[in-house]
């Protein structure tokens, strides 16, 4: 069972990704606020549950488990900030509740995306992946 801490690692790895050609244990520190050993220390469990791999030279890279989790984790907080963007919330309560609500189910992303007619980038612009649910569109 992968934890909420966890998945905000995961998260926060696939967004510097998107950014950077390498995810650097300094990148994590300074994107989730904290310091660099206390990364380091959480990379090390990732690694350990085989999420990702981390080389000093290459940075910080997803297995393909992790990048499954990652990709789950990410698509769900973009398709929920959608759904509020959708319901005019604003900025501010659109990102608190993304937060709070991005541990759901995928089942329940994809009925939301459905609902949504499969958004393919969320409110601030970014890509979100497909799931299940846009196959067939």
């Amino acid at each position: 069972m992968v934890t909420e801490n966890t998945e905000e690692y995961l998260e926060a790895i696939w967004v510097i990704g998107e950014d950077k050609s390498r995810v650097r244990i300094i990148d994590l520190a300074e994107y989730l606020n904290i310091k660099p050993p206390s990364a380091f220390e959480k990379v090390k469990k990732l690694e350990k549950e085989k999420l990702i791999t981390y080389d000093k030279t290459e940075g910080i890279k997803f297995t393909e488990k992790g990048e499954k989790r990652g990709k789950q984790i990410i698509r769900a907080h973009r398709i929920l900030e959608s759904l509020f963007s959708y319901l005019e919330i604003s900025e501010e309560d659109m990102e608190k509740l993304s937060c709070a609500c991005e541990h759901v189910r995928e089942e329940t992303v994809d009925k939301i995306c459905t609902f949504l007619n499969h958004p393919e980038r969320c409110p601030h612009g970014k890509r979100i992946p497909r799931g299940e649910c846009c196959k067939n569109i």
